[in-house]
């Protein structure tokens, strides 16, 4: 995994958070180990698969419990002693998307990673897709979190990679029923930075793609970890509200790539445990973060959930599901 750049460069510890699906974890971690950055360690959290899924990924990885070791979710601070570069974290429950991620987060920061990069299981890298991130954000100390260009897998870019904080008109037009009423219109472009981003040089943008984002360590120190009230999506919208709070900027760094084979689904073509906590998550979102009134985040609620026969697009599969 290390390759001939100077030992000097900030460490990155790199989460990637496993839910049953451990057959795309093993896909993942196997071009994660192709990275030619020097200074990487590997965080495998499992939130509670209940299927052997740590013993399923090392098999598919050829690791024994010495090149992987297992740290309970107790057991964090005596992970931090251990030598090594890839571990295993087994968490006790399934507390949701973002509760998994900062177990990881928390050993990475415990082992004095400068940098922490939340991966999803769903992605895979490119050998050299970490040094520009690093790069970028070690000539921007002001920028909290950079990612990459996300791209599908046929090559396309992930729309979702650069977002702006959506508005009201955003979500009447791009989540309501005016997605179909007028599907090009002016606030979905803008929410998407259509027609004025080509993707190819680095930009400052409101909101990354949650599936790949690097956090600086002194950031996460300063306004907190994800925010584990939600179960279930709007984690980078809510990490965006905690770093517009305090000043910290994002930007995305397009000459990295990562391919994210998943895709956004809508409430309505979600399984039921997934909609409710889905929507709960939009709730606390708009209450707690961007202080809509109650009438108005009962309308946009409505609009990302109601009226099904608006809601028809390609089903993806879902991070992680209730237990």
């Amino acid at each position: 995994m290390n390759g001939s750049a100077p030992s000097v460069a900030p460490k990155v510890g790199v989460v990637v958070l496993n839910y049953r699906n451990y057959a795309d974890t093993v896909a993942c971690l196997r071009t994660l180990a192709a990275v030619t950055y020097p200074t990487i360690e590997t965080f495998v959290v499992d939130n509670d698969s209940r299927n052997d899924s740590l013993l399923q990924i090392r098999a598919g990885l050829g690791w024994s419990s010495a090149d992987c070791p297992t740290v309970a979710e107790a057991e964090l601070d005596r992970g931090a002693a251990l030598p090594g570069s890839r571990f295993s974290v087994q968490a006790s429950a399934n507390r949701g998307y973002a509760a998994g991620n900062n177990l990881g987060i928390r050993m990475a920061l415990a082992r004095g990673c400068d940098y922490v990069l939340v991966l999803n299981n769903d992605t895979e890298v490119r050998p050299d897709f970490l040094e520009p991130l690093v790069a970028y954000a070690e000539a921007h100390p002001d920028f909290g979190a950079v990612g990459p260009k996300i791209v599908n897998a046929e090559g396309g870019v992930d729309l979702h990679c650069a977002r702006r904080r959506p508005d009201l008109g955003f979500y009447f037009f791009s989540t309501g029923i005016g997605r179909k009423a007028w599907p090009n219109n002016p606030w979905s472009r803008r929410h998407y930075y259509k027609g004025e981003y080509a993707f190819d040089l680095p930009k400052e943008v409101d909101l990354l793609s949650g599936s790949c984002m690097l956090l600086r360590r002194a950031a996460l120190a300063q306004v907190g970890l994800f925010d584990e009230a939600t179960f279930l999506y709007q984690e980078e919208l809510i990490l965006h509200e905690k770093f517009r709070a305090r000043g910290w900027r994002q930007a995305i760094v397009p000459e990295s790539v990562v391919m994210h084979k998943g895709g956004q689904a809508t409430l309505r073509e979600m399984p039921a445990p997934i909609r409710k906590a889905a929507r709960e998550s939009l709730r606390y979102y708009l209450e707690h973060y961007r202080h809509f009134g109650r009438f108005t985040c009962l309308a946009i609620e409505w609009l990302a959930g109601g009226l099904p026969r608006f809601f028809r697009r390609k089903k993806s599969p879902v991070r992680n599901l209730p237990n």
